[in-house]
Formats: structure tokens, C-alpha cells, sequence
């Protein structure tokens, strides 16, 4: 292997280490009902940032990086099945908002 090839999968291995830990963070901060905050669009703007890199790279056909991407493509799904879930928790949430208030209002319209 020689030295070019060899920073280049390094420089991926590196990526990918840190991709990998965005996303384990970004699942913890969703299962802690904070994935409309500050701090998971941060993650989740580094992450699209080195997605992108990583596409450049081009690893994704070396056998090394075939395992590495799946379990990366794993913790994406995990990570859009917990945002998925939050967001429909907190949509039933807004629903009870809404009906609560429209009952308040009612009530207030016949006092």
C-alpha cells in the first residue's frame, strides 16, 4: 500500500469513527426528547458535513468499509426510527394541547 492510499484510509477510518460517534449521540439526545434541540442540529450538520466527505474518499467500494457502512446505515435507521417515534409523541402531545385549549375556550364562551 502506498503512502497516498494509505493516509486516504486513514483520513476515512478517522471520519468514520467520527461519524459513528455523532450518531450514537444524536440517538442519545433523541431518546432524551432533545432532538429539536441546538445541540442535535449541530451533530447533525457535522454529520451531513462528513458524509459528504466520506462519499468524496470514496471507501465505500473496499472491502474493509463494507462493514463500517452497515453499521453505520444501522444507526441511521435507528436514529430516524427514534426521531420518527418523538415526533409522533410529540404531535399527540400538540393534539392534547389543542383540544385542552378548545375545551378551556368553550368554557370560557358559557361562564
Amino acid at each position: 500500500m502506498d503512502i497516498g492510499v494509505e493516509t486516504t484510509v486513514n483520513e476515512a477510518t478517522g471520519l468514520l469513527d467520527e461519524l459513528e460517534g455523532l450518531l450514537k449521540r444524536q440517538i442519545e439526545l433523541a431518546h432524551q426528547g432533545d432532538a429539536a434541540g441546538e445541540q442535535f442540529d449541530v451533530l447533525t450538520a457535522r454529520a451531513g458535513s462528513l458524509v459528504e466527505t466520506v462519499s468524496q474518499l470514496g471507501p465505500s467500494g473496499s472491502g474493509q468499509f463494507q462493514h463500517r457502512l452497515e453499521k453505520l446505515r444501522k444507526l441511521y435507521e435507528t436514529l430516524s426510527l427514534v426521531v420518527a417515534a418523538e415526533k409522533a409523541d410529540v404531535s399527540e402531545e400538540l393534539g392534547r394541547i389543542r383540544r385542552g385549549r378548545k375545551i378551556i375556550g368553550t368554557y370560557r364562551r358559557n361562564i
